[in-house]
């Protein structure tokens, strides 16, 4: 079997994992990504992503990455009439996340990083104290890799993260999204979501405009099966889809339930996916996941240099990462718990007393407590809601 040694081990080609290999690129260190896939982007993503992401990611909004620009974002309430418009806090893009996966990996390979697609992880050996050796099957052949670093962006699946690590209160949803030619949008730089329990239960649809005439349309649910809601929305609006064609069809399951408590263990670092980086309340993971990804790369650069390959050092990502990030995402999942208690005349109510800046805020984590004094003033509300957000 051959044998390959390496610095670092990235596993999962996705944003964490492109991430942590650009950013761990800039130190001229032997970094090896692999990815289990035969190209880029290949999980289902409604790839809808605020202005922030791309530039937090180091990358420009050129052609090949936007599809669309995003200038409002429009929630309706479960009754279809009442609704909150997001204008300046709603702006954004809708990218091609497998050209946007792509520059990364061109930009780390420009840096010397050595990427192997279609080269998933057979099995791994773990002594007790790390991970000594990854085996890889590579065009019909093992091989086995010997790092000093592991940092697994591998998925909701992630064999290091369920072997190794306390997966309490994690928890997937399903989503599925069909994407659209020929459909009738009144404002394609629009995307509309829709709540309600006989729309989306304890989830929601969404309708983003691609371009042109194309939409992605798809939706999230908890309890519920996912396709017959999506179908139910699509059948019912003749208007839009009657002459629409079905160009594609995806279908993933997404973490809604926080963080994994722990992300490091020995000379392994978690991220993306595979430690539930996801905000919660809107299932969006491509700048939470990449930021992740960003700071383990540079932490474990620099456990390397400094022959500092060891849990203590390791665990400098987790601190860094959980003092911003990982207080939005939990106080995304308290918003979601407290939400997915609302019936739909109570989502009725609140989408009359919310702005836009406190839909972007309890969606993203930001300010909640703000929101929820706001939300004291209404009887209702505040005992089924806002005492919750406190």
């Amino acid at each position: 079997m051959e044998e390959v040694k390496v610095d670092i081990l990235i596993v999962g080609a996705g944003p964490a994992g492109l991430s942590a290999a650009l950013e761990a690129s800039r130190n001229e260190l032997n970094i090896l990504v692999v990815e289990k896939n035969s190209r880029f982007g290949m999980k289902p993503c409604g790839e809808a992503v605020s202005k922030a992401t791309i530039e937090d990611l180091g990358l420009a909004p050129n052609k090949r990455i936007v599809r669309n620009e995003i200038h409002r974002a429009i929630i309706y309430a479960p009754n279809l009439k009442d609704y909150v418009e997001v204008r300046e806090y709603g702006a954004g893009y809708i990218i091609n996340k497998e050209e946007l996966l792509k520059e990364l990996a061109y930009l780390s390979g420009k840096n010397g990083v050595h990427i192997w697609v279609q080269s998933p992880v057979i099995d791994f050996k773990w002594n007790g104290k790390f991970v000594e050796e990854v085996i890889v099957l590579r065009r019909g052949e093992h091989v086995k890799i010997k790092p000093k670093v592991v940092i697994a962006c591998d998925g909701f699946s992630s064999m290091f993260s369920w072997r190794l690590f306390d997966h309490r209160g994690f928890e997937l949803i399903p989503t599925i999204q069909y994407i659209y030619r020929n459909v009738e949008v009144d404002d394609e730089h629009a995307v509309k979501f829709y709540v309600g329990n006989k729309i989306a239960p304890k989830g929601y649809l969404w309708f983003f405009p691609r371009g042109g005439d194309e939409v992605g349309v798809g939706i999230g649910t908890r309890g519920a099966p996912a396709k017959p809601y999506l179908e139910e929305f699509i059948r019912k609006r003749k208007e839009i889809f009657s002459r629409a064609v079905e160009v594609g069809y995806g279908a993933s399951a997404v973490p809604v339930g926080g963080q994994i408590e722990r992300r490091v263990k020995g000379n392994l670092m978690i991220c993306g996916d595979a430690a539930g980086q996801v905000i919660p309340l809107t299932g969006g993971g491509i700048h939470s996941c990449g930021i992740a990804g960003k700071i383990a790369g540079r932490i474990a650069s620099e456990a390397v240099i400094n022959n500092e390959v060891n849990e203590k050092f390791l665990r400098r990502y987790e601190e860094e990462y959980d003092k911003y990030w990982g207080v939005r995402i939990s106080q995304s999942l308290k918003a979601l718990r407290a939400i997915e208690r609302l019936n739909d005349e109570e989502l009725n109510i609140l989408a009359g007393l919310l702005t836009g800046e406190d839909i972007i805020n309890l969606a993203n984590g930001i300010n909640i407590s703000k929101v929820a004094k706001k939300l004291m003033k209404h009887p209702i509300i505040a005992t089924k809601l806002a005492l919750r957000l406190l």
